[in-house]
This record gives structure tokens, C-alpha cells and sequence, in this order.
């Protein structure tokens, strides 16, 4: 009987404990921690967090991130407890790309040719991609031709203007030609859009060198048909 008497005041021990903790003040989020953050409020982040006051052991950081990733200014978001009363949320912002510009008006757009209405700043030098005839709206969210942009996301990122020395000037789309790359001293190309986007870039290359070989008057190279690259 003595045994029995000493587990269950052992077992009501542990469960008042416990009930302590969950329901006392001594392991509840009073302070918030934000880190990753340049345009996103951090009261607005706290805000959507609700964790204020919110006990540590029953705290569910999943649903935390996701209230905060409904915020325009964040992408991502993780939650992490740091005892005994406190949490910290990680941030990832938008980070913009650079910009569409049409009509007339030019929007931020990130490499898929998204438009975000808040984001980080595109860097220093970013691509515009000028439409020519285009639409001021864009109800959709995305610009008119998201391939261009990823066709000019993807000639900055794999180096192809340093490796056929040349210097792009600008970037222009219209829908009877699709892109055209503005180059520094010409010739300008027309790429149409990214597809056979590795056999383009090697006859621009093949091109040039030509060009170099037997110098001529040459204004554009056309490699919207295959095979059949065109010089004017």
C-alpha cells in the first residue's frame, strides 16, 4: 500500500509539474527575435506570429512560419524557440531581379518574370527588359513574356556576355520578334525566345568570330530559324 501511495503521489507530482509549466509564466514567449529582415515590419512579423505569451512546450512553430509567410514582404519563414522566453523568426524576403518596363511604366519583376509589389531591391547595373507595344497592367502577376526574362536571367548567369566579349546595352521584346539583346558597337540578336537556347548562343559565338575574321557592315544576327542564322 505504502508503494502504491508513493507512485501515486509521484505521478500527481510530475503532472502538477507539468501543468506548471504549461499554464505558469515561467517558459512563455516574451521576447521575439527577428533576424533576415530589411523591408518587412518587425511588428507586423511579430504581429502575424501571435506568439506573444505563448507557452514554449505547446508552441507550434509551423503554424507560426506559415501566419508570417502570408506576408507580402517574406517568402519564407522558420520559428525557432530560444529558451527559457523567447523565439526567433527567420526571414526570407523577395528578392527582386530587375525590371519590365512598359507603356510607359516599369514594374519589379524577379527571374520568372514575377512582379512583386514588395520585395528587396533589385542590385546595383539589374536587367530592364523594355516591351515595346505593351500593356501597362498585368493582371495575371506576371509580366507578358516571363520566357524572356529567364532567357536574359539565364545569358547573365552562365557568363555568355563575358565569354563572347561583348556588352549588352539593353533588352527589348515584341511579340512579333520576341528578345533582342542591344549590344555595344552592334551587331544587335534577335533570340526570339529561349528554346535551342545552347545551339543559339554557340552561332552568336560562331558569328562573331566570323566577323572578326572578314570584317563587314553587319547591324543584326537573327537566330530565330535554326540552322538558317541570318546576318543584316
Amino acid at each position: 500500500i505504502g508503494v502504491g501511495v508513493g507512485l501515486a503521489a509521484g505521478i500527481g507530482a510530475a503532472a502538477y509539474g507539468l501543468t506548471w509549466l504549461l499554464l505558469g509564466d515561467s517558459l512563455r514567449v516574451r521576447e521575439v527575435h527577428i533576424s533576415g529582415r530589411q523591408i518587412a515590419d518587425p511588428h507586423e512579423v511579430a504581429a502575424a506570429a501571435a506568439l506573444d505569451g505563448k507557452s514554449l512546450l505547446a508552441l507550434d512553430a509551423a503554424a507560426a512560419a506559415r501566419r508570417v509567410e502570408a506576408l507580402a514582404e517574406v517568402k519564407a519563414a522558420s520559428v525557432h524557440r530560444r529558451w527559457p522566453r523567447g523565439v526567433e523568426i527567420r526571414l526570407v524576403e523577395p528578392q527582386a531581379w530587375g525590371y519590365w518596363q512598359a507603356a510607359g511604366r516599369r514594374v519589379v519583376i524577379d527571374e520568372r518574370g514575377e512582379i512583386l509589389e514588395r520585395a528587396r531591391a533589385p542590385h546595383a547595373g539589374a536587367p530592364t527588359i523594355i516591351e515595346i507595344g505593351g500593356p501597362s497592367e498585368f493582371p495575371g502577376g506576371y509580366v507578358s513574356d516571363p520566357d524572356s526574362v529567364r532567357l536574359v536571367a539565364r545569358l547573365v548567369d552562365d557568363d555568355t556576355f563575358a565569354r563572347l566579349k561583348v556588352r549588352p546595352t539593353g533588352f527589348v521584346f515584341r511579340r512579333d520578334r520576341g528578345l533582342t539583346v542591344l549590344v555595344e558597337g552592334g551587331p544587335d540578336v534577335v533570340f526570339g525566345d529561349s528554346t535551342n537556347y545552347g545551339f543559339k548562343v554557340a552561332t552568336w559565338g560562331a558569328l562573331l568570330r566570323e566577323l572578326a575574321r572578314e570584317p563587314r557592315v553587319a547591324r543584326e544576327i537573327d537566330l530565330r530559324f535554326g540552322q538558317r542564322a541570318v546576318m543584316r
